[in-house]
């Protein structure tokens, strides 16, 4: 298999994985639209997820941003073959502008001197962070919500 297609079946196994085992994240009707290595974007409609204003709820939009960021952890984890838990340490979200539209939240991953760190930090301790951060865009690219996250994986 080439990278591309070992990266598209790995955003197919973590959408598969998210539906089957979180019941908020199969009602928000969350999808991974992109998986890149590098980039990790999933998705929701608003339909699923709309408040009383007729824009998206700032529950799902948090629920969004922490599935997204778990999803980045667990997909640079498998990666780096690190095994354990993986936990939500912390959160912290700034909600800017309503969304009125889909929301499609995008996080980078960590860069490759971080990966190392991170990996490093696991053999020595059994415990790796990853620090993420995730964006949720309007159609016109203007930034909705930022959400910081810390993640631990736990051997």
């Amino acid at each position: 298999m080439s990278p591309m297609s070992d990266q598209i079946q790995a955003g197919k196994n973590l959408e598969n994985y998210v539906i089957e085992h979180l019941p908020l994240a199969r009602a928000a009707g969350i999808s991974v639209d992109e998986y890149s290595g590098d980039t990790l974007v999933v998705s929701a409609p608003l339909d699923k997820n709309i408040n009383d204003k007729g824009t998206a709820f700032g529950g799902s939009l948090y629920n969004l941003c922490v599935i997204t960021a778990w999803g980045m952890t667990d997909l640079k984890a498998k990666e780096l073959g690190l095994e354990g838990d993986i936990v939500v340490a912390k959160g912290e979200i700034d909600y800017l502008r309503p969304l009125r539209g889909r929301l499609i939240a995008k996080v980078i991953a960590p860069s490759d001197a971080d990966l190392v760190h991170i990996k490093k930090s696991y053999e020595s301790r059994g415990k790796a962070i990853f620090l993420l951060e995730v964006t949720v865009l309007d159609e016109n690219q203007n930034a909705c919500v930022k959400f910081n996250g810390k993640y631990a994986v736990l051997s």
